[in-house]
């Protein structure tokens, strides 16, 4: 697809020119932005969920290896999402201000900059999967499985790094429709491509862990030549042309200095649920079978705070552009509130159903019991945890990533796992001293967001 390169930007229609955030209920605004982007989170999710699923369908070993190979996935995808925070701010600011060429010019120089991170991840997992697989605990079967999943998914890491770049930026826009409709654009080819590669439907031939990475990709290159068409066809309040894909080193810097802080705080995030699953994984296979699933049901639960969180740092960042920082808060705790509730609610079910929920992937008594005790020990701590994504999100749409870094490096590395380590093997409480120890710093993470959201300086930040 050819882009063009005349001078005029591309030109949105009526509806979206009028579209304006910054303005009349923050209800309204919340609840205009927040189905479409709650879908957007959740639709995305419910592959990796139903990843699980498929996977399950092979055996506990193939279970173990997914679970340590999405770990990994994790780490080095936090790189691209951090990326797509600092085009965030620097868009939603652009918007917010209604300069439309300045926000396109920003969208090309963030997407350059994903370019340049998913060859520099390609290099990176090819070289590193195997080791990161045994420190992982992996044995020789879970360590063939993982590597399998991992060389696919990381020759294909262009295609996911542009969905999680581009996919803030038309949030930050306040294009919260469009970014939904990406991920199900994606989340439906990897739902199709997925059991039939996995199992061998049709005349497909089964290719297990190799079709799971394999639908993956393709429906990320899906999502991503959804998002260039949009951004080409301008129909959105953000489009690219080449011109804006001139590299203007400056503004390259502003947007990395802006993700740099974030894309750390998520690398921790990720690489702290690694040295968490190396402790797990000395328990065995069953352990980190049960761990896998327990893990992804609450984190599909909580993936709607996910939608919330973006819903703040869109307002934030828009609100912020505008001038009125007093919005701007207001926005954020609003949808804190609302996340809290959801979150009650769902802890109290997760808690309730945590046996059928775990038996419905994997009846092997070990990993039903240790699963079971996993859920029940976590769920109600991410009442806290969700509020503290959701004011987290709120500072990254104002531009104010270095905080968010600093409360995630203390939570997850000075408080969780030395936590973790010392009620599990220091108190002797084995695997349910792991679980508490997350549960502790899912909460005091919380806490020190809404602390630290109070006090107000983000409203300082220039960006």
């Amino acid at each position: 697809m050819a882009i063009e390169t005349t001078a005029s930007a591309p030109r949105p229609d009526q509806k979206v020119a009028e579209r304006d955030l910054t303005s009349g209920s923050i209800h309204r605004a919340i609840w205009y932005l927040a189905p479409a982007m709650m879908l957007e989170t959740g639709i995305l999710n419910v592959a990796d969920f139903l990843d699980v699923y498929w996977v399950s369908r092979l055996g506990s070993a193939a279970l173990a290896a997914v679970t340590m190979g999405i770990a990994i996935r994790w780490l080095t995808q936090s790189i691209s999402m951090g990326l797509g925070i600092g085009g965030l701010a620097v868009v939603a600011r652009r918007t917010g201000a209604q300069d439309r060429e300045a926000a396109d010019h920003a969208t090309g120089q963030t997407i350059l900059l994903g370019v340049l991170t998913s060859i520099c991840l390609t290099i990176f997992g090819l070289i590193l999967s195997r080791p990161l697989l045994q420190l992982l605990g992996a044995d020789a079967g879970v360590q063939a499985l993982g590597m399998t999943y991992l060389r696919i998914t990381f020759l294909g890491s262009v295609a996911w790094v542009l969905v999680y770049v581009i996919n803030p930026m038309l949030r930050g826009a306040g294009e919260a429709k469009l970014a939904m409709q990406v991920l199900m654009m994606t989340t439906v080819a990897i739902i199709i491509a997925e059991p039939i590669l996995v199992l061998g439907l049709g005349p497909v031939p089964r290719l297990g862990m190799a079709g799971s990475a394999a639908a993956y990709v393709l429906g990320m290159g899906c999502g991503m030549l959804m998002q260039i068409a949009i951004l080409v066809r301008g129909k959105a309040r953000i489009g690219l042309r080449l011109r804006h894909l001139r590299p203007d080193l400056r503004l390259m810097a502003r947007i990395t200095g802006i993700a740099l802080p974030s894309t750390v705080q998520m690398t921790l995030r990720a690489a702290s649920n690694m040295v968490i699953l190396a402790m797990i994984g000395a328990h065995g296979t069953f352990a980190t079978a049960a761990f896998g699933l327990a893990d992804r049901l609450l984190f599909f639960a909580l993936v709607p705070c996910f939608g919330l969180g973006n819903v703040s740092g869109t307002l934030v960042g828009q609100n912020l552009g505008a001038e009125r920082p007093g919005r701007a808060e207001r926005s954020a705790w609003w949808v804190s509130a609302y996340a809290a509730v959801y979150m009650l609610a769902v802890g109290i079910l997760a808690f309730v159903f945590a046996r059928p929920l775990i038996m419905a992937f994997d009846a092997t008594p070990a990993v039903v019991a240790i699963g079971v005790e996993c859920t029940r020990i976590i769920a109600l701590s991410l009442v806290l945890d969700g509020v503290g994504f959701v004011l987290n999100r709120g500072l990254d749409g104002a531009g104010d990533t270095l905080p968010a870094a600093s409360i995630n490096l203390l939570t997850l590395w000075a408080l969780e796992i030395p936590a973790a380590f010392a009620l599990s093997r220091g108190l002797g409480l084995g695997l349910m001293g792991i679980w508490l120890g997350r549960a502790l710093a899912n909460t005091a993470n919380g806490l020190f967001f809404i602390i630290w959201f109070k006090r107000g300086k983000w409203k300082e930040r220039e960006v």
